[in-house]
């Protein structure tokens, strides 16, 4: 089986989840393709088997690459098992109600692009504050003050549950392999 795994990233770590969900997919003795959404082109979809998009949120918005181009592929897409992984800090809140509000920005983007994967991954993204210029570092520190995380803007603070995306993954290309037509074909050498 042949996935594709088309990230869009801000900061970097949604790069990291993609080539994390790529190097999972191998593990499982699958094939996996990684392309950037800032530079797809043309994407032949003809030798995927199934896709997974990653897609940061930022100011309530995933990247508007993404968004063009799921909106443009949809029903090319809608022919093949799909999984979306969407990376917001949100998922690592203790808070209930900003978990909800990430999943009602996930639905909305989905009604927007027309595309429905078949499964969702809510994954804990990072604190990039070495990144970050003065304004939105003193912005995101402030709201990791309000939620109990970290303060030190000298490093990275990832929150991401690297097993829970592993298993995620483990589980959707478990599902793939049973049931798409196209999962059962050889692939071409």
């Amino acid at each position: 089986m042949h996935v594709i795994v088309i990230f869009g990233t801000v900061e970097g770590h949604t790069r990291k989840i993609a080539r994390n969900i790529s190097a999972t997919v191998q593990s499982l003795g699958h094939q996996a393709t990684v392309f950037d959404a800032g530079d797809l082109g043309d994407v032949d979809l003809d030798i995927a088997d199934a896709v997974m998009v990653c897609a940061p949120v930022h100011m309530s918005q995933y990247p508007s690459a993404i968004a063009h181009w799921l909106s443009t592929h949809a029903d090319d897409l809608a022919k093949l098992p799909g999984a979306f992984v969407s990376v917001s800090l949100a998922s690592a809140s203790p808070f209930p109600e900003e978990h909800a509000e990430i999943r009602k920005l996930t639905e909305a983007f989905f009604d927007r692009t027309g595309w429905h994967p078949r499964l969702v991954h809510q994954a804990a993204g990072a604190l990039r504050y070495p990144r970050y210029d003065f304004l939105k570092r003193l912005l995101m520190k402030h709201i990791a003050y309000r939620e109990g995380g970290s303060t030190d803007v000298t490093k990275d603070h990832e929150f991401t549950n690297w097993n829970a995306l592993s298993a995620f993954v483990a589980s959707f290309v478990d599902e793939c392999g049973a049931t798409p037509e196209k999962a059962n074909q050889a692939m071409p050498a």
